[in-house]
Order: C-alpha cells, then structure tokens, then sequence
C-alpha cells in the first residue's frame, strides 16, 4: 500500500551528537594533522553510527501502516550513543557481588607533568598505572589490616574540558578476607579504609620507579639520549613532590550502584553537553572544579568555546588503544576468586554462599524503567502497542532499495522491534 511521506522517519536520539562535529570538521582536520589507524576506525565508527552505512531495518504499523526507520549502531566503546544497554546489564552483574559492608571510592590522579609520557605510550603506562594503584592498595591493606581487599578499576583520562586528565577510579571493599582465609577484617571504622599519607607516597614512589624500568627495558618511547635525561631529571623533580591520592567512603550501597552506572563507562564528553556547532565553532557545558567547594565535588557550571579542529583534537586524546581493558578487577573481585573467595566471604558476613542470579534484563524493559524513553514497540504516530512488524533489513544499503525489496515480498511478523 502506498505510505505518505509524513510516515517515514528516522528515529534520532539527541539533537546534537559528537559525530556531528566530526561529520563537519574531521576531512578538514586529517588533512591538517596525523590521524593513527585506530583514531580513524573510531570516527568513522561514530560517524557511521545510527545511518545506513551500517545498515537497519524499516519496521511498519500494522495499525496505521506508518514505517519507521531504525539504523544500527556502532557499538564502539568509544561512542557515546552505543552500549547504554550494556552498560545497564553490567551494572545488575555488579550488584549481584556486592555485600553488605561499606565501600570506598579512590583516586589516583597522575602528574600533569606526564601527560606526554602517557600520551605517547598509551598501552604501557595505562598499564602501569593500573599494576600501581592495584599493588599499593592491596600491600597497605595487608599492613594495615591484614587482608585482601576486593577492587575494581576503572581508567579515565579527561577533564571536564576534555584535555589530558590522566586518573584511576578504584571502588574497594570496606575491609577484606584474612590472609588465612577464615575471617571477614573491618576497617577501623566505616569512614577510614587506610593511612592515606602512606598510600599517596607509596604510589609515587611505585609509579616513578615502575617508569624507570620501562625506560631500562626500552618498552617506552623517548625521542633520544637527550629526552631520557630529561625525563630523568622530571621524575627526580615528581619524587619530592607531595601526592595525594583521594579516599572517601560511599555513603551508602545505593551510592555505589549509582556510581557504576553513571560513570564507570563514561567517554571524554557526553551529546547533551553540547551547547552549539555553528560557524567553525563548538559550545559546551563543563564544570569548573577549580572552584569546587569540596574535593570530589563539582564546581560551578560554565560554557566553553573552540574550534571545531580543537574540539576533535581533545577528543582523540582519549582514544584508547585497541584491546586495551579499561575497567579490571582485582583480589576478591577478580574473576578466579569469584568461585571460591567470594562465596567464602558470603558466608563469613551470613550471608548465602552462592551468588544471586543475575536478573534477565531485557532491552524493552529496561527503556521503559530504566531510561524513561518511549517504548520501543509502540507506533509513534498512533500509538498502538505492539503493532510494529519487521518490514526489511538492510546491510549497508540505501533504505530506499530495502523498502522496495520489502514491497515486492511477503513481510515477517516480528512481534516487538529489538
């Protein structure tokens, strides 16, 4: 049957996205600058995302014979419309281990003075970065308590203006299971976990020295002879300054549910930030911590202005290498000790061995719980309920053409859209 023009649609999420300033501004920007091969498959990855160059399919009202257009995504972890669902799923997996004690946000912040270091040898230092902050944290907490404590890690490497801000966000358990296994050991007190003094200076000496040996190894990259003095002479400077590494208790499990869920897959910058993208220039919200009144809290909102050039150029920034493993667990939140530890802690706090099971979430679901947003099988033009059906899919193709393939053939029935 003949469909009216208002009846086709392509569902978009946010007004404006990140892939649009990439869409305006990337040809112009690699003809300026070097783009590595995985700087390149992320873009296009997110300039693709949602359109047919990754193709779709066109679902039709039974009710109202509407057709709307659902394009694929990207998936890329990198994208920041891709992953919400999955992200929701990982956050009940979560859940499911946590137990009833307190838990501690930690952070371990880099020197700005390294910033080049760490740019220029993404995969090492990450990686040194998490050994560090892993390893310190568990030999204090075998000092101090005895025990081994449960952590997960997860790197960011952004401010809020989305230059380098190299740091390590650790939820750890409030307190560990004994050495020898028999008994749960609480932290002094539900609001202390560790001699921060002690932790901070032990990271600095841990990450300086664990530098030095990649240079020996020759496993980072320095320029020359000239550069490894410097450098050198950089982390004799960084030895005898004062670090800070920042530890607060969650207030609660609520908290740290909430805090899995908005932040730990967070990239540099999110769509509804973005204020504007016109005339070469792109407008965005960020907060100014310099003017926070508490550390870990947020400072005064503003709006900053760059080029669309500068813009891309922050961004790449964060590109992660390819593989590379962003969020990592460790003592008793590693997979291996899930078998055994983790039932045995269960079991010390009187609780069950065995682990919940996981809840089933599923994608309609959770847009309708979770999100708030329009269910996705309701027609949205008469609003009948389960009334859209499979009309056509299509790969990388124009929509045009999987419409009228679909119109010379017998359709699916489908039930809901997924």
């Amino acid at each position: 049957m003949p469909v009216p023009n208002q009846y086709i649609t392509y569902r978009s999420s946010t007004p404006l996205t990140v892939a649009d300033v990439f869409r305006e501004h990337w040809d112009e920007y690699r003809r300026k600058h070097r783009v590595s091969p995985q700087q390149a498959k992320v873009v296009g990855a997110m300039m693709s995302c949602r359109t047919p160059a990754l193709g779709g399919r066109i679902d039709q009202c039974n009710e109202c014979g509407a057709l709307v257009f659902r394009y694929n995504s990207c998936r890329d972890r990198h994208c920041n419309q891709c992953q919400k669902y999955e992200r929701a799923k990982w956050v009940e997996q979560q859940k499911v281990m946590q137990l009833p004690i307190p838990y501690f946000h930690i952070v371990f912040t880099t020197d700005h003075a390294l910033n080049a270091l760490f740019r220029d040898n993404k995969r090492a230092m990450y990686d040194l970065l998490f050994q560090t902050a892993s390893e310190v944290l568990q030999a204090k907490a075998r000092q101090e308590l005895g025990c081994e404590l449960g952590l997960t890690a997860v790197l960011h490497t952004w401010g809020q203006q989305m230059e380098d801000h190299i740091h390590l966000h650790c939820i750890s358990t409030g307190g560990g299971l004994s050495l020898d296994g028999n008994k749960w050991v609480k932290p002094k007190s539900n609001h202390y976990l560790l001699n921060v003094v002690e932790l901070s200076a032990a990271y600095r000496d841990r990450l300086l020295c664990g530098i030095e040996r990649l240079v020996q190894r020759q496993e980072i990259v320095l320029a020359d002879e000239a550069a490894e003095a410097a450098l050198a002479g950089l982390l004799a400077e960084l030895r005898a300054k004062k670090w800070e590494v920042f530890i607060k208790p969650f207030a609660g499990p609520e908290a740290v549910t909430e805090y899995l869920s908005r932040y730990v897959h967070q990239v540099a910058i999110s769509n509804y930030r973005l204020e504007s993208i016109e005339k070469g220039l792109v407008r965005f919200r960020y907060f100014d911590n310099r003017e926070r009144a508490e550390v870990g809290g947020k400072g005064k909102e503003k709006i900053l202005t760059v080029t669309g050039e500068e813009f891309i150029r922050r961004f790449l920034l964060h590109i992660l290498p390819a593989g590379f493993v962003r969020i990592r667990y460790y003592g008793l939140h590693h997979s291996s000790a899930r078998k055994e530890k983790l039932p045995r802690c269960r079991r010390l706090l009187g609780l069950p061995a065995a682990l919940p099971v996981i809840p089933q979430l599923s994608l309609l679901a959770w847009l309708e719980q979770v999100l708030g947003e329009e269910a996705v099988d309701l027609c949205p033009y008469c609003g009948a309920k389960g009334s859209l059906y499979k009309r056509a899919e299509f790969e990388r193709l124009p929509w045009l053409v999987a419409l009228i393939l679909s119109l010379i053939s017998q359709p699916t029935r489908q039930g809901v859209c997924r």
